[in-house]
């Protein structure tokens, strides 16, 4: 449980269920990094995973299942061609223009529609909790497989009359992996200059050291 703090508010954000329904915060990021702010000081890019009711007395979060990238923007805006959120905001105003204006004052969309999910259009003023999107970035690229360059080689022995023509002997044992679906052994060396064999026939297991 972590207590955050908004102005003059304390705000609980307890522990982040452990349940199908609520998959663990991607890129190994925690609520130890999460801000607390009102959802009209929410950034693009930043990873909304609570959001705390309307209600008097000491606050505790709810969060979202599937935490998302912020999008913030004003419901005239809104970039959705119609969902049951932005469908019931219509229905609310009636064509009345001084709620349409209400509307536009008092609320904002953090995310667009996508797939199943509506609009996410909350209160301009309601405590969300967040991670910035600086430490999402951060966090992404520490979490990226590094790219290598590999060397890949393979070889095999042709009798041939020619260099030319054990070329296209090679060439040929090649098409005929595709086609027979048996593929060769290949060398591959690291930057590092580690080498391994792999046998593509055993599940890509390699023979020697390497990564």
């Amino acid at each position: 449980m972590r207590i955050l703090t908004l102005g003059a508010e304390d705000l609980l954000l307890p522990d982040r269920p452990i349940a199908p329904d609520f998959p663990p915060l991607p890129y190994g990021l925690s609520l130890d990094q999460a801000v607390a702010v009102h959802a009209h000081e929410v950034r693009a890019g930043d990873l909304v995973v609570a959001d705390f009711p309307d209600e008097n007395g000491t606050r505790r979060a709810g969060h979202i299942p599937t935490p998302y990238p912020a999008t913030p923007h004003a419901l005239r805006d809104c970039p959705c061609e119609g969902c049951e959120e932005c469908d019931d905001m219509d229905s609310w105003t009636l064509a009345d223009h001084s709620r349409v204006a209400d509307i536009g004052w008092r609320f904002i969309c953090l995310a667009p529609a996508e797939g199943d999910e509506p609009c996410a259009i909350v209160p301009r003023n309601r405590p969300v909790a967040v991670i910035r999107a600086d430490v999402v970035a951060c966090a992404e690229a520490a979490a990226a497989v590094p790219v290598r360059t590999y060397g890949v080689r393979w070889s095999a022995d042709f009798e041939a009359s020619s260099p030319l023509e054990a070329a296209r002997l090679a060439y040929e044992q090649l098409k005929s992996y595709a086609v027979d679906a048996w593929p060769p052994e290949l060398e591959v060396t690291a930057e590092d200059g580690q080498v391994a064999v792999i046998d593509l026939c055993d599940t890509g297991k390699a023979k020697g050291e390497g990564r």
